[in-house]
């Protein structure tokens, strides 16, 4: 009679499919990246940016406002601020459904784009934690043991990094556009500012995608912690100083850069060359004031090199999967 009854036994427990296992890997990946003490004041800094950016269409939205406190405030400028301010009230008062989408629009516009940065730099904070740990320390075939593909895996991990991203870039931004409409003296500004929003989701997704599979391909070229996010660093800055240099020189040098593909990306769904010169064109003295903006500045805006930008990134998003498929797989 043996020891130990070997007869089959029906499992009663909780049956968790496919989703469950690329769930826990994404949390675990998000978790040990907020263990960073550094990176999680970096994402506090982001919601801070929130909060400004709140603060600044609560201030357009009280010009709306005849006897507020803005308004009022607004008495104790120069001659000419207080005409310019005067004219951008009646503009807002007489075309809500105009004024409000533009000007939240380009707002949002520049708020997308510097609060990118921030996410650039957290991704970089967390690079080590994403795929290179695991590459040192042969993770991949203990994955590979627990009934893990390398789909899961990887899905698992481009997960944290997009979770991440939402928690730091994303969230502040959806965040910033409802609280300054719910703030705001009327609530059509919701209605009317749907395209910024819409523009921001979308910028938000496709930029968000793009830079997490950017941070995998880098995170798995090796398994040294310090050289995987130096290689992010080098590559954001280098590729910030190289295509200014390059416009005159090289263009297509310009898209290496995956920064500058996506303030081509978002100059492309924003349009703020429109939004920019219909205000011009509504309020007169705006155009006076604006005069001063280089032609190269409102060339850029206006015809921003989108196909380029999509297309380098496509081959930068390739080039990163061959990198995945290269690295990560059991030995």
């Amino acid at each position: 009679m043996p020891l130990h009854d070997t007869h089959y036994q029906h499992w009663d427990g909780v049956h968790l499919g496919v989703w469950s296992r690329r769930l826990a890997i994404a949390r675990n990946g998000l978790t040990a990246c907020l263990r960073n003490k550094w990176l999680r004041q970096v994402v506090v800094l982001c919601w801070c940016a929130a909060l400004v950016m709140t603060a600044l269409l609560f201030f357009v939205g009280q010009l709306l406002v005849a006897d507020s406190i803005v308004v009022q405030w607004v008495g104790n400028f120069n001659p000419q601020l207080q005409s310019f301010v005067h004219m951008f009230t009646t503009w807002l008062e007489q075309h809500p459904e105009i004024s409000v989408r533009t000007t939240q629009n380009v707002l949002f516009y520049f708020f997308c784009a510097y609060l990118m940065r921030g996410g650039i730099f957290i991704l970089g904070m967390a690079m080590p934690m994403l795929i290179t740990r695991d590459l040192a320390s042969s993770a991949i075939i203990i994955y590979s043991s627990k009934a893990v593909s390398r789909g899961d895996y990887l899905l698992g991990k481009f997960s944290a990094a997009f979770g991440l991203l939402a928690l730091a870039w994303l969230g502040p931004i959806c965040t910033a556009w409802f609280m300054g409409n719910l703030l705001a003296p009327d609530w059509k500004f919701f209605w009317h500012a749907r395209a910024a929003l819409g523009h921001a989701l979308f910028f938000g997704l496709a930029s968000m995608t793009l830079m997490s599979v950017l941070a995998l391909g880098v995170s798995a070229v090796s398994t040294k912690e310090k050289s995987t996010a130096a290689l992010w660093y080098i590559w954001w800055i280098v590729g910030g100083v190289v295509a200014p240099i390059a416009q005159h020189t090289q263009p297509w040098l310009q898209h290496l850069s995956f920064n500058y593909n996506l303030n081509q990306l978002a100059l492309a769904i924003f349009r703020p060359g429109d939004s920019i010169a219909l205000a011009q064109e509504n309020i007169p003295i705006l155009g006076n004031m604006l005069g001063s903006i280089p032609a190269d500045t409102m060339a850029a805006f206006n015809a921003p090199t989108t196909w380029g930008a999509v297309g380098w990134s496509l081959a930068m998003i390739v080039a990163a999967a061959l990198i995945l498929r290269q690295r990560v797989k059991p030995e």
